[in-house]
């Protein structure tokens, strides 16, 4: 099994440099994801499953949500939201406004970093997971 920093080097060439400021935790891994989270797209949750191979989650704006999972060394998914800039063909959770995603953690950021696009188009955006937050859920 290829550990989460492999597939970070892969996608290292993606990702944009960490914020100033940025205070997440040092030692952040995909493994502890899961929480609450101050992110691009405001206060974010995720929850991981109970074998570990999957996280669903979401975040305010737009009733937006997501859902990952562990597929061939790399955490991907979906999100989607009730309304966004580009209107999918198709649907799908339940919403015309979607598209792909994937996680990732880099020894050179302190957090994380989602790379995603609209529909089934390239993951050529990036959602920073800037500072973990109190759960208080």
């Amino acid at each position: 099994m290829i550990r989460p920093l492999a597939f970070a080097a892969l996608l290292a060439p993606l990702l944009a440099s960490a914020p100033a400021g940025s205070r997440a935790l040092a030692q952040d891994s995909i493994e502890t994801f899961g929480g609450a989270w101050e992110t691009d797209w405001g206060e974010t949750w995720a929850f991981q499953s109970e074998d570990g191979a999957a996280y669903e989650g979401y975040y305010l704006s737009d009733n937006g949500r997501f859902v990952l999972e562990f597929t061939d060394h790399v955490f991907e998914g979906y999100w989607a939201e009730d309304m966004s800039d580009v209107e999918c063909p198709t649907p799908l959770m339940g919403s015309y406004y979607w598209g792909k995603l994937q996680l990732a953690n880099s020894d050179q950021y302190p957090g994380f970093k989602m790379v995603w696009g609209y529909c089934d188009g390239p993951l050529d955006r990036v959602w920073n997971f800037a500072e973990r937050l109190p759960d208080g859920l």
